[in-house]
């Protein structure tokens, strides 16, 4: 495959997506949609990968792919054939044939592709595109053969006649030509069609017409060759990518109570005999170890979660958290949370660039931020570290076997040491000693009578 330039086409304005992003920017799996064409196409080898875009996404296309792939504009879009004269001027001299496809086919096999090109060498044609025949053939151009069976041209949906749109055989979208016929055919592609656009299927009828042989390479129906041109097709196309996650975890021994109320991007690892329950979002390059409760509905992002821990209507972003932990009912872990062994962080309790140590508990209703926790702490409930003072964040420290009594107020700066106790009511302005006892609330006074007074006076 050395001597072949990989195209994938990618320039076009997808109205009927109804978006300014391209579709192949499209968040798939935590990947952009046309990342599964080009991971499927890097173990064949080709001499050259090319991605031609709109240039207002260059750079876009660039960030995700500017190591593995040349990235071309297509000046104006005036359709697929001049996308592919774009990619011309940066093929390489040793570079003999071009296979060209859609980047809105993500779920093409690279086995289909091995196989066309070994076809395309075999039969030493000029020209071979791929077909297939399909009972729906809506969206796709349809093949017209002459009476002996031989490929004469594509004649894309919006231009069949009504006898053409009822032919069942298809251009799937793929397309291998000489590199000759390329520097002789395309510049002579005319834009006569509905879209006013240069088809890359009018190759077929004008390598007839100039002597050149064609041939068409036959594969039987598969959903794979979906193209992404609607927001429903992209749904189908993320149901389909599901299906095959979902597979893959099944394969490796996770449970997943309800495989259709459950989104887990293609990064994520599950380890063995982790139990996933309906409504999980788990996204990003997640690891969630063996033996782990996940949900239900719970919300896991860019996090680790560690053997035996459970995490239950909660969400949980860019954290780490280890081993026999239990998150939830109704927490929050931000970006920056560290959990050591058997910690426990309950209801609605929020936590933000914080450690905590192995065995502390936080059950109900308390803000930890920018806090580093010690061992064996109980949090009592209301328990808030004022870390922000208006202009910077503040860190707070808590030491071992700390016991904070319910209601308090840290007000960072401020260390509590080894086996101190605060208050309940609290606010802790200073540092409290370890094994001290911190106050910080005001003395309570009783007023005698005052209700009845205010009653009579009302």
């Amino acid at each position: 495959m050395h001597n072949f330039a990989l195209v994938m086409l990618a320039a076009g304005q997808g109205k009927r997506m109804h978006s300014p992003v391209p579709k192949i920017f499209f968040p798939a799996l935590g990947k952009p949609l046309v990342w599964y064409l080009v991971n499927e196409t890097e173990p064949l080898a080709f001499g050259e990968r090319f991605l031609v875009v709109a240039p207002s996404f260059v750079e876009k296309a660039q960030g995700f792919f500017g190591d593995a792939l040349k990235i071309v504009p297509q000046r104006e879009p005036l359709g697929t054939g001049d996308a592919v004269r774009s990619v011309l001027p940066f093929l390489g001299e040793g570079i003999e044939s071009l296979l060209v496809l859609y980047a809105d086919m993500p779920l093409v096999p690279g086995g289909i592709l091995q196989g066309f090109c070994e076809f395309f060498a075999r039969t030493g044609c000029d020209l071979a595109f791929v077909v297939t025949s399909s009972l729906n053939p809506s969206g796709f151009g349809r093949v017209i053969r002459d009476l002996q069976g031989r490929p004469l041209r594509i004649v894309e949906e919006k231009d069949c006649s009504p006898l053409e749109r009822g032919i069942q055989e298809i251009n799937v979208g793929i397309f291998a030509f000489r590199r000759s016929l390329a520097l002789t055919l395309l510049p002579l592609l005319e834009n006569r069609n509905t879209q006013g656009e240069f088809y890359l299927t009018d190759l077929v009828a004008l390598a007839q017409d100039r002597g050149f042989s064609v041939a068409a390479y036959e594969v039987e129906w598969s959903r794979e060759f979906m193209n992404v041109n609607t927001p429903s097709d992209f749904a189908l196309l993320l149901r389909l990518l599901r299906e095959k996650k979902l597979e893959s975890l099944f394969s490796q021994g996770v449970k997943i109570l309800d495989p259709e109320a459950v989104y887990i991007d293609w990064d994520v690892e599950v380890g063995e005999d982790t139990w996933i329950y309906p409504g999980v979002v788990v996204e990003g390059k997640t690891v969630i170890a063996p033996c782990v409760r996940i949900g239900p509905f719970s919300r896991i992002m860019e996090s680790t979660i560690g053997k035996g821990s459970r995490v239950e209507y909660s969400v949980v972003e860019y954290s780490r958290i280890a081993e026999d932990v239990q998150v939830g009912p109704f927490a929050h872990l931000r970006p920056g949370t560290e959990l050591a062994p058997r910690v426990r962080i309950g209801n609605f309790v929020e936590v933000k660039n914080s450690s905590v140590g192995e065995g502390t508990k936080a059950l109900h209703l308390a803000y930890l931020g920018d806090a580093t926790i010690g061992k064996a702490v109980n949090i009592g409930a209301g328990t808030i570290t004022c870390n922000f003072d208006g202009v910077k964040k503040n860190p707070t420290f808590i030491e071992d076997e700390v016991f904070i009594g319910s209601n308090n107020s840290l007000v960072a700066p401020v260390r509590v040491g080894k086996g101190a106790y605060t208050a309940a009511g609290s606010t802790i302005t200073q540092n409290v000693p370890p094994y001290a006892l911190g106050v910080g609330r005001a003395r309570q006074i009783n007023i005698e009578g005052w209700a009845k007074r205010k009653k009579r006076d009302g």
